[in-house]
């Protein structure tokens, strides 16, 4: 039971005082220009595109539901950090395309989210973030992820927003 009490004791910390610090700071260049992290996700998806994307590739690839996806994009629209054209072949699909404001947006936090890696791998090197996201990953997969693929099946909803795909920190 003692140790039952401890590990919870360190979770609840952890979670309280360490992984919502995280994602505020990891957000904060986002919203340091006026959008939130999962808009900048969705700035980032259509930046990585290679091809055309559509609302429900999003959707799919972020793990939601198309109505929280049209909620997010519609922001977006309004902000005219990208915009829709509908597709030669039919006309009802629309892709989705950033305009010049929503690359210069998507390209600064983009850059700043670097940044902060590259400051982190100063005390934390590479190697030792990399085994703490395979760590995490693995907790996900296991317990998580798991769990909401219970629920996915249950109750037909999918679940909320999940990875992050920074594959162009090297570049």
């Amino acid at each position: 039971m003692n140790e039952d009490m401890e590990f919870f004791n360190r979770f609840s910390h952890m979670y309280l005082h360490g992984f919502k610090n995280l994602s505020d700071m990891f957000a904060e260049p986002a919203t340091e220009h006026g959008i939130t992290l999962d808009e900048f996700y969705i700035l980032y998806d259509i930046a990585e595109a290679k091809g055309k994307i559509r609302l429900m590739d999003i959707a799919e690839s972020h793990g939601v539901t198309r109505s929280a996806i049209s909620r997010l994009i519609g922001r977006l629209l309004r902000k005219d950090y990208l915009y829709q054209e509908a597709e030669d072949h039919d006309r009802r699909n629309k892709v989705l395309k950033l305009t010049p404001e929503g690359a210069r947006i998507e390209h600064e936090v983009f850059t700043e989210l670097i940044q902060r890696n590259r400051e982190w791998r100063q005390s934390f090197s590479l190697a030792k973030q990399y085994q703490t996201l395979n760590l995490v990953e693995e907790f996900m997969d296991k317990f998580v992820n798991e769990d909401a693929s219970k629920q996915t099946k249950k109750t037909t909803k999918k679940t909320t927003y999940a990875d992050t795909d920074l594959k162009r920190a090297e570049a």
